[in-house]
C-alpha cells in the first residue's frame, strides 16, 4: 500500500486525531500511551471518560484497531501504526446495550476535535438482515459531515462486513451503504478475495487483511492485556474487514497531515482516483466504467495506495458544493414472475435536474430507493445500468434471506458511476436468480433514483509552481469578482484525463509542495490602536506613493492613504473587500473580527461565519434544519419540511419519515408498525400487521386477524363465534357456541344438538344413553362393551369402554386410565388438546393454541400470536412486548415498548416525555418539550426551552441592522477589539473618579481633626520613660525608641508619659 514512501516524505499523521468506535482501547498500552488522546475518547457503556475495556478476554477488538492506526514507532513493542504520530482515542460503546442513542453519542463525540472516526460494526452479518442507523445516528452522520472539523466534515471510515460465509450483501447494511461513510473491503496478502468478504456496489476501496487460516497471514498489531505481560501485549491474529478499516483510517490521516483542508468529500474523491486495481485483478469480476475506471463489487476501486493518495492530496483543491438531484418516483405495480430466471426490466429517463439549483452533471454516489415484495426475498438479484453503459449489481442473491419478503424504500447505493453523467436513460433490472422455490409472483411497487454530485467539473489540481499561500480555505466556495486570477492558478482536468489511470502514474515523484498547516495568512496587520493597516505590496506599487491625508477616499479612516481610490487606504473606515475599502460587505458575505469581507457558505444567504452551521438565512433553494442549525438543499430523512417557513423539523420519536407535521409519520423506525400516522409497538384490535409494517384493517366481523378477508379471523367481535377462520353469529349444525372462548365447538358423535357437557338431541337412529351421550338404537340391550349391528350385539375394540363400531376409532367412552381422544382411547392427550377430568376425555384447545393445560390456559400459541396470561392474542397488552412469542413486561416507565431496556420505550404514560427511547417526567438534558414530544436541543446547548443556539442573539442583532440599513443587504459586525478597548477606557475613568472621591474625603477629615485642637508633639523633651522596659532617653540622645520614633501626637489638654 506504499506507506513507506509517505513516511520518507515526513508524513506520519502528526496533528491528526483518530477515534476508534468499538469496545474501548487500552489507554496505558506501551505502544499506544504516547499517542493517546483523552479528548477523542469516551466510555458510553460505563458513562465516564475512560475507554479502557473490561479485562475479560473478550474486549480486545478496539485496542487492536487502534494499534493499526497509531502504534508508536521506534520502540521495542509490537509494530508500527500507519500514522504512528497521529493522536488516537477510543469510544467504549459495544460492551453493553447498543441502540440508536448510543450510536449517536459515539458518532457525535467532539466533532471539532476528532478528524476521523473508524468503525468496524453494524447489523448482523447473517445473510438475512436489512437494517441501518436510527434517526439519532442519522442526524449524527449529517451533523458530522456538515459541521465537523469546523465545517470541513468528519471522515467516517467503515468496515464493509464479514458476512461472506452467509453470502451476505453489504448493500443491506445501512452504515456501509451510506454516502457519508468510506466503506472499506479486504484482500488477502496474495491479492485474493477472503472467505468473509461481502460483495456489493457501495464498497469504495480495499486494504489488506487476513485470509484462509493456516495459509494466509493475519494483521500484526497491539493486543489488550491489563497486566501488560510482554508476551500478551501484541498479536499477529487480527482478522476480517475489522482490520482493514483502521488501515484505511491511518492512510486518510497521512493525507490530512499533507493537506488539512481536505473535506469529507475530497477524501472520497482521493480514494476513488488513487486506489489501484492491478494488485487485485487476479480475482474475477472487474468491470470498466463509462469513464474508463476499473471497479469491482469485491474490492471497490482497488487497493488503497498511500503514496498516490498523499501526492494527490498535496495538489488537491476542494471540490465544488454537493448537489442532490432526485428523479421522479415511479409508483406502478409491476409483477415479478415466480419463474426461475425471470427478469423484470424497467427504465427511467432523467435530465439530472438540468437548469435547477440541484443540477448534477458529474456523478458521485447514486442511490436507488426500491419498494417491492417477493418471497423469498433472498432469490432476487437487482442491477442498475447507467446511460454510459455501466451495469452495477445493487443486490446479489442471499440464500439465507428466506423469512422476509419486502424492501420498503431501501436505498441501495452504488459508487460505480463516479464521474459519469446523470442525464439519460437508466435501466433497473430485477431477476429471480435464486434456487429457492417461489409459490407466487412478487411485485415492484415503486422506485426512485437519487443522484449526488456536482454541476461543474469537480477536479482542479494545484499547479506545482503555485505558492502555498494561494491555497484557499475549504469553506471558501464563494468567489468574489475581483479574484480574476484565481482560475489561472489551477490546472483544469478534463473528464477523460480525470478518470484515466495514466494521470497518476507519476505521483510518487511529485515534490512535497504542501508543507504547512493551519489557516492562510491575512494580508493585514494591526497597529497599536487596533486599526487595520494594509500591507504594502508590489502588486499595487503602494511603496512608490506618498502618505497623505488629503483627498482620500471616504472609505479610508483617519490614518490617511497613499493616493486616490478606495484601494489606496492605509486602513479602512468600515470593511475591506480584497484590497478595497467598502462601506459594507457584498451580499452572501460577512465581515470577520478584523473587518475583512469573507464569503458565506454556499448554502447561506447571510451569515456570521464561513461554515455551514453559521447561516443567518438560507440561500434560495435551501431549507433550514432546525436542530442542526444549518441550511441544506432538502430536508434529510427523518425530518418534516415546512414549505411556508422553509424549515426542517425532526419527526417525532420513532418516525423514520413524516409529512404535513412532525407527528404525522409515513414510515417507522426499527420495525415498528404504522397505524393512522403513528408508530406503534403492535397493531391495535381490528387491525393486522402487513409485510410493509403497516396496521391494516381486519374484516368487520373480526376483532383480530391475519388478513383482510372474512376467512382470516383469529378472534371475533362481540356476538360472533369463530369457526374455520370465519366469525359467524350462529354456529353450524352439530356444533355449540362456547360463549367464553367465542368459538364453535363440535358435538360428540351422534349428537345433532348439544351443549358443553351433554347431547341435547341425537341424529336419526341414535338415542341419548344414561351418560348423556348419543348411542345407536337398541344398544341398551347389549352389554356396556358391546354395540348393536344389524340386531346383533358385537364386541367393541379392547381399548373402548363403549363404542358404536368394531375398530379402535369407534369408541364412545374409555375405561380408566385411558382417555377418550375424539373417537379413540389413548394413554395421554395429543398436542392441541387437554385432559378434561370431569368429562374423562381429551378436549381440544382453543383454535389459537398449539398446546394448553385447560380450556382457559394456553401454554403455546400458533405462529403469529402472543402468549399472555394463558391467552393467545394478536398483540401484547399495553406495558408488554413480544419476546419470541411470549409477552414480557416493559421497563416500569414505558407504556408500550419494543424490548426490556429502559431505553426501549415506544410510548409513555400520560404526562411523561419520550426522548432517546426513554420515558421521563420531563425532557432530559439536551432536549426540549414541544407539542410533538421531546426534540433535541441545538448541539451547542446543554439545556434549552426551545431550539435556539448561541448565535441567535447575533442573528437578531444582525437582522435588525439589515432592516435599518436597507436597501444595502449586507452584514456588519462590531469590531471586538474596539469594543474591548472602549470597556477598558470606561473602567479606567471609573477608577480615577473613585480615587479622587476618596482623596477628597480624607483631606476633609484631616482638616476637621486639626480644628478640634490636636497638634504635633515635640520630640525634644527632658525625659521620656517607657514602662515596658526601663529605658531613659535624654534629649541629647540621637537614637530612636518605640515611643519617640516618628510622629507621636497627643492632646494639648492631656499630655502624659507613655
Amino acid at each position: 500500500m506504499n506507506v513507506g514512501s509517505v513516511w520518507a516524505k515526513g508524513y506520519t499523521g502528526k496533528g491528526v486525531v483518530v477515534s476508534i468506535l468499538d469496545d474501548g482501547i487500552q489507554t496505558n498500552h506501551p505502544d499506544l500511551a504516547q499517542n493517546y488522546d483523552p479528548q477523542a475518547s469516551s466510555d458510553i457503556n460505563g458513562n465516564d471518560n475512560d475507554p479502557t475495556p473490561q479485562d475479560n478476554g473478550d474486549n480486545k477488538h478496539g485496542t487492536r484497531c487502534a494499534g493499526e492506526v497509531a502504534a508508536v514507532a521506534y520502540n521495542q513493542f509490537c509494530g508500527i501504526g500507519v500514522a504512528y504520530n497521529a493522536s488516537i482515542g477510543g469510544v467504549r460503546m459495544l460492551d453493553g446495550v447498543v441502540n440508536d442513542a448510543v450510536e449517536a453519542r459515539a458518532l457525535g463525540l467532539n466533532p471539532d476535535h476528532i478528524d476521523i472516526y473508524s468503525a468496524s460494526w453494524g447489523p448482523e452479518d447473517d445473510g438475512k438482515t436489512v437494517d441501518g442507523p436510527g434517526p439519532l445516528a442519522r442526524r449524527a452522520f449529517i451533523y458530522g459531515v456538515t459541521s465537523g472539523r469546523k465545517g470541513k466534515g468528519s471522515i467516517f471510515v467503515w468496515a464493509s462486513g464479514n458476512g461472506g460465509r452467509h453470502t451476505d450483501s453489504c448493500n443491506c447494511d445501512g452504515y456501509t451503504n451510506s454516502i457519508f461513510t468510506l466503506s472499506i473491503s479486504s484482500a488477502t496478502q496474495g491479492g485474493y478475495k477472503p472467505w468473509y468478504l461481502e460483495e456489493c456496489s457501495s464498497t469504495l476501496a480495499t486494504t489488506y487483511s487476513s485470509g484462509t487460516p493456516g495459509h494466509d497471514k493475519s494483521v500484526a498489531t497491539v493486543d489488550m492485556d491489563a497486566r501488560l505481560r510482554p508476551d500478551h501485549i501484541c498479536t499477529v491474529e487480527h482478522t476480517g474487514t475489522s482490520a482493514s478499516a483502521p488501515l484505511a483510517a491511518g492512510i486518510c490521516a497521512l493525507a490530512l497531515e499533507a493537506n488539512p483542508s481536505l473535506t469529507w468529500r475530497d477524501m472520497q474523491y482521493l480514494v476513488v482516483l488513487t486506489s489501484r486495481s492491478a494488485p487485485l485483478e487476479k480475482e474475477a469480476g472487474w468491470i470498466t466504467t463509462g469513464v474508463k475506471r476499473r471497479v469491482s463489487h469485491k474490492f471497490g476501486y482497488g487497493l488503497m495506495d498511500a503514496a498516490a493518495l498523499v501526492s494527490l492530496a498535496e495538489k488537491w483543491t476542494t471540490v465544488p458544493p454537493q448537489h442532490i438531484c432526485k428523479s421522479q418516483e415511479i409508483i406502478e405495480d409491476r409483477p415479478i414472475d415466480a419463474t426461475y430466471g425471470y427478469s423484470l426490466n424497467t427504465q427511467m429517463d432523467v435530465n439530472g435536474c438540468s437548469g435547477t439549483l440541484n443540477e448534477v452533471h458529474f456523478l458521485e454516489h447514486v442511490q436507488c430507493k426500491i419498494s417491492l415484495r417477493f418471497f423469498p426475498r433472498g432469490n432476487l438479484r437487482i442491477l442498475l445500468t447507467s446511460p454510459m453503459g455501466t451495469t452495477s449489481t445493487l443486490l446479489f442473491e442471499r440464500p439465507r434471506d428466506v423469512v422476509n419478503s419486502n424492501f420498503d424504500d431501501w436505498p441501495f447505493l452504488s459508487v460505480h458511476f463516479w464521474g459519469e453523467k446523470a442525464e439519460g436513460r437508466w435501466t433497473l433490472q430485477i431477476v429471480n436468480a435464486g434456487n429457492r422455490h417461489v409459490n407466487q409472483p412478487g411485485v415492484l411497487k415503486k422506485w426512485q433514483l437519487i443522484f449526488y454530485g456536482t454541476s461543474v467539473n469537480p477536479i482542479r489540481l494545484r499547479s506545482p509552481s503555485s505558492p502555498s499561500t494561494s491555497w484557499k480555505s475549504p469553506l471558501n466556495t464563494f468567489t468574489f469578482p475581483t479574484h480574476s486570477d484565481a482560475i489561472t492558478q489551477e490546472t483544469p482536468v478534463t473528464v477523460s484525463d480525470y478518470f484515466n489511470s495514466d494521470l497518476f502514474r507519476g505521483f510518487n515523484n511529485f515534490p512535497n509542495i504542501y508543507t504547512f498547516s493551519g489557516s492562510d495568512q491575512e494580508e493585514v496587520i494591526s497597529s497599536m490602536d487596533g486599526k487595520k493597516t494594509k500591507i504594502r505590496d508590489n502588486d499595487n506599487r503602494i511603496d512608490l506613493d506618498e502618505e497623505t491625508k488629503e483627498n482620500c477616499d471616504p472609505e479610508c479612516d483617519d490614518q490617511g492613504c497613499y493616493g486616490k481610490g478606495a484601494d489606496k487606504c492605509i486602513a479602512c473606515r468600515n470593511k475591506r473587500l480584497d484590497k478595497m475599502c467598502v462601506s459594507n460587505c457584498p451580499p452572501r458575505s460577512f465581515a470577520d473580527s478584523q473587518g475583512l469581507c469573507k464569503p458565506c457558505h454556499e448554502s447561506c444567504d447571510t451569515c456570521t461565519d464561513a461554515s455551514q452551521s453559521h447561516c443567518l438565512s438560507c440561500s434560495p433553494g435551501h431549507v433550514r434544519v432546525i436542530d442542526l442549525d444549518m441550511c441544506m438543499q432538502q430536508c434529510p430523512e427523518g425530518y418534516y419540511e415546512n414549505f411556508a417557513e422553509k424549515t426542517c423539523t425532526p419527526c417525532q420519536p420513532n418516525c423514520a419519515s413524516c409529512q404535513d407535521r412532525p407527528d404525522h409519520c409515513t414510515s417507522c423506525d426499527r420495525h415498528l408498525l404504522l397505524h393512522q400516522s403513528q408508530c406503534l409497538a403492535s397493531c391495535p384490535s381490528h387491525t393486522y400487521e402487513t409485510e410493509d409494517y403497516i396496521c391494516a384493517p381486519c374484516h368487520e366481523s373480526c376483532e383480530t386477524c391475519t388478513g383482510s378477508n372474512s376467512t382470516q379471523c383469529i378472534t371475533c367481535s362481540a356476538g360472533r363465534y369463530w369457526h374455520d377462520g370465519r366469525c359467524t353469529r350462529d354456529c353450524p349444525a352439530h356444533h355449540y357456541a362456547d360463549t367464553y372462548q367465542q368459538e364453535c365447538i363440535e358435538c360428540h358423535p351422534g349428537c345433532s344438538e348439544c351443549n358443553k357437557t351433554a347431547c341435547i338431541s341425537c341424529l336419526d337412529d341414535w338415542q341419548i344413553n344414561s351418560k348423556g351421550r348419543c348411542a345407536a338404537l337398541g344398544s341398551e340391550r347389549c352389554d356396556t362393551d358391546q354395540y348393536m349391528d344389524g340386531g346383533i350385539c358385537k364386541q367393541c375394540h379392547s381399548t373402548c369402554e363403549t363404542c358404536d363400531g368394531p375398530t379402535e376409532h369407534a369408541c364412545l367412552s374409555c375405561a380408566s386410565p385411558l382417555i377418550l381422544q375424539s373417537t379413540r382411547c389413548v394413554g395421554e392427550c395429543e398436542k392441541g388438546s387437554f385432559h378434561d377430568k370431569f368429562l374423562h376425555s381429551c378436549e381440544p384447545c382453543t383454535h389459537t393454541c398449539l398446546n394448553c393445560s385447560s380450556k382457559t390456559n394456553c401454554t403455546k400459541c400458533i405462529s403469529g400470536l402472543q402468549l399472555q396470561g394463558g391467552q393467545c392474542q394478536a398483540t401484547c397488552a399495553s406495558g408488554y412486548y413480544s419476546d419470541r412469542g411470549i409477552c414480557s413486561r416493559c421497563y416500569i416507565s414505558c407504556e408500550t415498548c419494543s424490548g426490556p431496556g429502559h431505553n426501549s420505550c415506544v410510548s409513555c404514560p400520560r404526562g411523561w416525555q419520550l426522548a432517546g427511547g426513554e420515558c421521563r417526567p420531563d425532557c432530559p438534558d439536551g432536549f426540549y418539550k414541544t407539542e410533538y414530544g421531546c426534540q433535541k436541543c441545538h448541539y451547542s446547548c446543554r439545556n434549552c426551552v426551545e431550539c435556539r443556539n448561541q448565535a441567535d442573539k447575533r442573528r437578531i442583532n444582525v437582522e435588525a441592522y439589515l432592516v435599518q440599513t436597507q436597501p444595502v443587504p449586507t452584514v456588519q459586525l462590531i469590531n471586538p477589539f474596539n469594543f474591548v478597548t472602549g470597556l477598558a477606557i470606561i473602567a479606567c475613568l471609573c477608577i480615577i473618579v473613585l480615587f479622587v472621591t476618596i482623596f477628597i474625603i480624607l483631606q476633609r477629615n484631616s482638616v476637621q481633626n486639626s480644628q478640634r485642637g490636636y497638634s504635633r508633639v515635640s520630640i525634644k523633651k527632658p525625659k521620656v520613660t517607657c514602662n515596658y522596659n526601663v529605658v531613659a532617653v535624654n534629649e541629647d540622645d540621637s537614637s530612636d525608641s518605640d515611643c519617640s520614633e516618628g510622629q507621636l501626637i497627643t492632646s494639648k489638654r492631656d499630655q502624659t508619659e507613655c
